[in-house]
């Protein structure tokens, strides 16, 4: 194939799939084809072309739809699925449709009429963790969305897809009240363990100091505030977050300096090495941080946010499509700080 019939560029993505389609077409294929085609004309066509998106093709019981901005498909993706819930609710004989939407913004393999590569490969991927009637979007579409777009979305941590190098933070929006309720008990920017990460061991440079995992860590970060700059001395410190109860120590113990009212910080008493970082307050108690460069395998444990970026230097430029946030609306923060009866500094 000539290099010339390929052209590469920044597109965003929509897939949607229904759930439980084999199921339904198992049932009742007539009645289940005959919705679709419903849907099809009376929904999603219309919703499509009205926030100007491109159907690229049908891909059996799914859909992939191409958008030239962000706002325009996450718009479009929220539209369709509050459209097709009242279409259900007119639905005769119990027979509904429900679909899940992922939406992602990246770089994409146009061909003639179609288009592939990874930016499509990771919609797809976040279409099967979204929920029915559910739109999951990568952080990249998240950090183009309208303020007001956003406040329907909920983190739902890093998560490794099959095929995709790096981890995807994912940002859901349900309709469903239960889907919501579950979504809202994960831990904002703190992700759940994945059971294919091996458990990790670590420690200082001069190895006086050394510890191990005995579960998968919960999320990685980059932290900017001045404190971490200072203990660090670096202009940004990388952190990753583990249960403390899976934290062991199996050489020496670290020496501890009290950096706040609600945290300590631990470092080597022989070579200094920062190690360690410990909450002293209410469930700040429960996580423990070690800092990502003493990890046996840093580069296994990638950043998926930016922390206390209101602390970043001028001069230090991280490119990079994570969220970022400030210290201030970190609500793990606010709530340790309001536990001792402070603001975040």
């Amino acid at each position: 194939m000539p290099d010339t019939a390929l052209k590469r560029r920044q597109a965003v993505i929509l897939i949607s799939d229904i759930e439980g389609y084999s199921r339904m077409m198992g049932r009742d294929e007539v009645g289940t084809l005959t919705m679709l085609q419903k849907h099809r004309f009376a929904v999603i066509d219309p919703t499509v072309g009205q926030f100007r998106g491109r159907v690229v093709k049908s891909m059996g019981d799914g859909l992939l739809i191409e958008f030239q901005t962000v706002r325009d498909a996450v718009a479009c993706a929220i539209d369709l699925q509050e459209r097709i819930r009242r279409l259900n609710g007119q639905a005769r004989g119990g027979l509904e449709i429900t679909y899940r939407i992922g939406i992602n913004r990246g770089e994409i393999i146009a061909e003639k009429n179609d288009i592939f590569g990874d930016g499509v490969n990771v919609a797809a991927r976040l279409q099967e963790v979204a929920d029915p009637e559910g739109v999951a979007v990568s952080s990249a579409v998240f950090a183009d969305m309208e303020p007001e777009q956003q406040n329907g979305f909920t983190d739902i941590g890093a998560h490794r897809f099959k095929n995709i190098e790096r981890p995807v933070r994912v940002y859901h929006h349900g309709l469903r009240p239960e889907d919501q309720a579950t979504h809202t008990a994960f831990r904002p920017f703190v992700d759940l363990p994945l059971p294919d990460q091996a458990v990790a061991t670590g420690g200082c440079l001069c190895g006086h100091v050394r510890y191990q995992a005995s579960q998968a860590p919960l999320g990685s970060m980059l932290c900017h505030c001045s404190i971490c700059r200072r203990f660090s001395g670096a202009p940004v410190l990388g952190g990753t977050t583990f249960l403390t109860e899976a934290i062991t120590f199996t050489r020496a113990q670290p020496k501890f300096y009290r950096s706040s009212s609600i945290a300590k910080r631990g470092f080597c008493p022989e070579c200094g090495t920062s190690i360690s970082y410990h909450g002293l307050v209410g469930r700040w108690t429960k996580w423990m941080m070690v800092f990502t460069a003493t990890l046996d395998d840093p580069e296994n444990h990638p950043p998926t946010y930016h922390l206390g970026v209101e602390g970043a230097m001028p001069w230090l430029h991280i490119v990079d499509d994570l969220p970022r946030m400030e210290c201030k609306d970190s609500p793990s923060l606010v709530d340790a700080y309001h536990a001792v009866g402070e603001e975040v500094p």
